[in-house]
């Protein structure tokens, strides 16, 4: 039996339409990420609140902190709270104890006054209830001071009546009125003395209710309110603090961010990171070594070429085809000698071969420089007359090698002024001195070799520089530079020198 043929599937409705039409389909979408992340330009409106509000805080940590950035926003934050915790965790931590045992002082602060108030209640109940009894006692004593005059004065009456009979006398008088007067002297003692003892108690029972139910809750509030600004304090010191490490947190983001913007404004003006990677991947490279052979002799003759225009190799392949030709033509028509080092270490050599054999000509210095002169000084001539020249001690061999590579990386970094580049972010920008000078400055190359290298690139020293090398105990000729007269100095050199040059 032939099967049928397989019929065409019909194109399905668009993802929008569908949706529209079917809420348990867009309550799918919403809860499956990997549907989520198709919700994307006009379809994000079927998207949650809360789920757009996420989308958008990820694509604003995604986004890098500067243009051609490998760090992102969510880095930056990352740092930015390693960096804040680092510097106030263990203030953080302080002023939480410090909150915690206010809070508790105040917790146990309300529990002793109630105890102490309890203790002035139980002692007031006590004393009213001594002061009760003591009244009951002189009452019943009173009582019984009334009866005891009563039978004094019947016995008194009846021993008078014997004691008349024995003696054959009429009989004894009525003692009743002196019995009568007796006893309301007895009375009236203990009146006195009861109403001295009310007084006393009721004094005493006022006395102790105040103490339970005036002085104790006043006291209790004057200590909660204490206790409560203690606590107040430390919640005011967390604020300050936290205001404080929200400045540095917003510092530490805006000075990574102008770091990074440095360093990729140096990247691309400069491309120093991508020749250097070159350069090493090249080198690491295993044709590499079957390629040196062959390349040799080439280099050899780039060197000698280089040497005769007083340019280092890099600087020679800096000047391309033309200008090498040119400057190779002129070179040739200048008479042979005329820069001859006439004096001093390097006599008999020419300012051209010093420039292409820096290390040699150091060497030879320094074999000078250790010589000793007719008296035996161990000071040697040339440093002696640099020292009275200049005034200062002229600076060893490695000074002045490591001087040179600065000025001649600064004299390439110049060249690259004017120029056009194209940053990551697709603009393009010319390269300006000023970036240059700041991208030398963050490398740590002094303002003296900035100079001399902007000098360089723009022809030769001038005058004023030369002095200011001398100065700093670094020799010109030693250093292999070429002068030029002063009233030669460009505008951009004086701009630099006025602007961008400090002191």
């Amino acid at each position: 039996m032939a099967k049928k043929p397989a019929s065409k599937k019909k194109p399905g409705k668009p993802l929008a339409q569908r949706l529209a039409a079917d809420p348990a389909l867009v309550k799918r979408y919403q809860s499956d990420p990997g549907l989520r992340s198709k919700l994307t330009g006009s379809l994000e409106r079927y998207l949650t609140p809360q789920q757009r509000q996420s989308r958008a805080v990820n694509l604003r940590l995604k986004a890098p902190i500067a243009p051609g950035s490998n760090v992102t926003e969510r880095d930056l934050a990352h740092e930015a709270q390693a960096a804040t915790t680092v510097r106030y965790g263990p203030q953080d931590r302080a002023l939480a104890q410090q909150l915690g045992v206010a809070q508790q002082t105040e917790r146990d602060t309300a529990s002793a006054y109630d105890q102490y108030r309890a203790a002035l209640q139980q002692h007031a109940a006590m004393v009213q209830s001594f002061q009760q009894g003591a009244q009951q006692a002189l009452q019943q004593t009173a009582q019984g001071i009334t009866g005891l005059g009563s039978q004094e004065a019947l016995q008194m009456q009846q021993a008078a009546n014997q004691q008349a009979a024995q003696q054959g006398v009429a009989p004894a008088g009525d003692l009743t009125s002196l019995a009568n007067a007796a006893l309301a002297t007895r009375q009236g003692v203990m009146g006195t003395f009861q109403g001295e003892q009310a007084l006393t108690g009721a004094a005493v029972n006022q006395y102790a209710d105040t103490q339970a139910n005036v002085v104790a809750p006043g006291q209790k509030l004057s200590a909660l309110a204490q206790a409560a600004g203690r606590t107040k304090d430390a919640r005011q010191r967390q604020t300050d603090l936290a205001t404080e490490k929200g400045a540095f947190n917003q510092q530490f983001r805006d000075t990574r961010r102008q770091d990074e913007f440095k360093n990729q404004l140096a990247m691309g003006a400069l491309n120093l990171n991508t020749a250097k990677a070159a350069a090493d991947a090249k080198a690491n490279d295993p044709t590499t070594v079957v390629k040196t052979a062959a390349a040799k002799t080439s280099a050899t003759e780039e060197a000698k070429q280089a040497a005769k225009l007083g340019l280092s190799v890099h600087q020679y392949r800096l000047l391309g085809p033309a200008e090498r030709a040119r400057r190779l033509a002129k070179k040739s028509t200048t008479s042979p000698g005329s820069d001859v080092i006439t004096s001093g270490p390097l006599a008999g050599k020419t300012k051209t071969w010093v420039a292409a054999h820096p290390k040699e000509a150091g060497t030879l210095v320094d074999n000078y420089n250790t010589t000793k002169d007719k008296a035996g000084n161990p000071k040697t001539e040339a440093a002696k007359a640099f020292r009275d020249k200049y005034g200062v001690d002229l600076q060893p061999t490695s000074a002045h090698n490591r001087a040179r590579d600065a000025v001649q990386n600064a004299e390439t970094a110049f060249g690259q002024v004017g120029k056009v580049t194209k940053r990551k972010d697709g603009t393009s920008k010319r390269v300006t001195t000023d970036e240059v000078v700041s991208v030398l400055r963050n490398q740590g190359v002094s303002n003296l070799w900035i100079r001399a290298g902007l000098e360089m690139a723009r022809g030769g020293l001038t005058p004023g520089t030369a002095a200011r090398i001398h100065k700093a105990g670094y020799s010109v000729a030693q250093l292999g530079y070429k002068m030029r007269p002063a009233a030669s100095t460009p505008t951009g050199a004086a701009g630099y020198n006025k602007g961008n040059q400090p002191g």
